[in-house]
């Protein structure tokens, strides 16, 4: 939650210095804030995981890994969200570890127990490479919102799975950055020069971010089977976005919730068990 004092400032400073607002949100846009701790209905999730650790750019990145581990089990990575971390997904990785899957996950930069503070879709990204570098190729990839959205890219840019599902994820970094904007209070009119001002910033040298971060325009590989599921009542990002994803990918299935919010569909028995049955289907 932004505090009002900060959203009344950007607000102000949206129409009386824009330059000044969007340049302070640049500087703000990958700070992570307060991490968030295991939640209680997670907890033996989280302590019945096996750990370990990945080097990624120089930081130390904790890792999980439950039920099978036999060679030929089907594998999954999970990919959290921002300020989320792996022991978030405790329904999906009971269900997935019930149902004979080796799950692997890990706490992102600046996140759960990793070094960092900072992320963005690049370190994330990082971290999925160096998951499969050590474990290979994996059966499927599960995000959440951003982990959603960066799982999709890594999917596009090559990472090896044969199944995806994302869970309450954005269409392109101007998505993301919109959704920021209205959080912290900057007006929408400010868009393009927030996002100029971010990819200078965080992004030095990589000409053309916006584009290259944009799952519309950049879809996963037609060949990974692709489940989008996104609730109606999602207030980061919102049903429409999971509808654009779905056309922008011919074949994916599309799953539309109610009630959910966009951090419930983690814990809904109806969208783990589709998320399960979807992910299953490459195995049968």
């Amino acid at each position: 939650m932004v505090p009002a004092p900060l959203r009344a400032t950007f607000r102000t400073l949206s129409v009386v210095a824009p330059p000044v607002a969007t340049g302070i949100a640049a500087r703000l846009f990958t700070q992570v804030g307060p991490r968030a701790r295991v939640r209680p209905a997670d907890q033996d999730v989280h302590d019945a995981a096996r750990r370990g650790t990945v080097e990624v750019d120089g930081l130390t990145v904790t890792t999980y890994q439950w039920g099978e581990t036999s060679p030929g089990a089907p594998s999954v990575l999970l990919v959290h969200g921002w300020q989320r971390r792996a022991s978030r997904f405790g329904a999906l990785v009971r269900a997935l570890v019930e149902a004979g899957w080796s799950v692997e996950s890990y706490d992102g930069p600046a996140h759960g127990e990793s070094d960092g503070d900072r992320l963005t879709v690049v370190e994330h990204m990082a971290a999925m490479h160096a998951m499969q570098t050590r474990h290979g190729a994996y059966t499927a990839v599960v995000g959440h919102s951003l982990g959603a959205f960066t799982a999709g890219l890594a999917l596009h840019e090559g990472f090896r799975a044969e199944r995806f599902a994302s869970l309450a994820g954005p269409t392109s970094f101007d998505s993301v950055t919109a959704t920021y904007m209205r959080l912290v209070g900057i007006a929408p009119r400010l868009l393009d020069r927030l996002c100029d001002d971010i990819t200078r910033r965080e992004f030095p040298g990589q000409d053309g971010l916006r584009d290259r971060f944009d799952l519309r325009r950049h879809p996963v590989p037609e060949h990974v089977g692709t489940l989008f599921v996104q609730d109606a009542d999602d207030r980061m990002h919102g049903a429409e976005e999971a509808y654009a994803l779905h056309a922008a990918h011919p074949g994916s299935e599309l799953m539309i919730t109610e009630g959910q919010g966009h951090n419930g569909v983690l814990d809904d028995e109806t969208v783990v068990k589709t998320v399960v049955d979807h992910l299953t289907r490459v195995t049968v």
